[in-house]
């Protein structure tokens, strides 16, 4: 499932590309999660954007906690554990944000943008 996100996370930021990145809101969206297809930039942030990892870090939290409406989910937050991604909640974040990215992530799961 994991190999499958990040393929699918690529192909998407492909398809959905526009020169000015602020005229597509689900883009920068999705782009803010591409650092979880790499652990080393993931542990990167930690010490160079502690904001960020804490960002990340409260999806993969967001991931864990949101199994019941998403089933999918339960399984890819095993595998980025598996791969060394740890969650932490993060109270003072943009719970709409949060809301869209997992949406987002829900889709990147399936194999709509699959190629």
């Amino acid at each position: 499932m994991y190999r499958q996100f990040v393929k699918n996370l690529e192909n998407f930021l492909l398809i959905n590309y526009k020169e000015n990145e602020s005229l597509n809101y689900r883009y920068k969206l999705v782009k803010s999660l591409n650092v979880l297809t790499d652990i080393n930039k993931y542990n990167e942030l930690q010490k160079t954007n502690i904001k960020k990892y804490n960002e990340i870090s409260n999806i993969i939290w967001s991931l864990q906690e949101n199994t019941d409406k998403y089933p999918s989910f339960k399984m890819f937050s095993w595998e980025l554990w598996g791969y060394g991604f740890d969650g932490k909640k993060e109270e003072t974040l943009d719970k709409e944000k949060v809301d869209e990215q997992l949406k987002i992530i829900d889709l990147l799961l399936g194999t709509k943008y699959w190629c």
